[in-house]
């Protein structure tokens, strides 16, 4: 007799800030954001307006970037003149890898524009034995840039 056990798969998430916490983190003055979901090159993505005194100081971009084998969910702090605040790892979902989580590797991400590479190996330094999750820190963060430059170019209050 052959008897078979099986197992559902586990699903692995590490979280380790939520959206709203990594907003006041990024944005300490903030007197308000508003939160709506979009749809940028069929990838869905959650766009913060973060608002002081009635203006638009900035925005954060919550999306999902592949790792090795699951998506990483990062959340992406641009100021009002289109430049990388900070950037956090939300959710975790991979075995290997989650070191790109410290400050250290994020940081350097800290002033990037639309315009800088952000390439590993060129601009941006990646985490040993993490390169495929370096880079999906690199793609999410210049994803985000990119969705501020178009929200800035086609919106009158951006």
């Amino acid at each position: 007799m052959i008897s078979l056990l099986l197992f559902p798969a586990v699903s692995f998430a590490e979280v380790y800030i939520t959206s709203d916490e990594a907003i006041h983190r990024i944005f300490p003055s903030l007197e308000e954001y508003k939160t709506e979901k979009r749809v940028f090159n069929a990838q869905a993505v959650e766009i913060s307006t973060i608002i002081k005194e009635g203006k638009i100081i900035g925005w954060a971009v919550k999306l999902d970037e592949s790792g090795k084998n699951k998506p990483i969910t990062f959340l992406a702090g641009i100021d009002s003149q289109g430049k990388a605040l900070a950037v956090y790892v939300l959710e975790f979902r991979d075995i290997f890898g989650s070191e790109i989580k410290r400050r250290s590797f994020l940081k350097q991400f800290r002033g990037k524009s639309i315009n800088d590479p952000l390439t590993v190996g060129r601009d941006i330094d990646a985490v040993t034995q993490a390169t495929i999750s370096s880079q999906a820190a690199a793609t999410a963060v210049k994803k985000a840039l990119r969705i501020i430059a178009d929200l800035r170019n086609n919106s009158p209050h951006a």
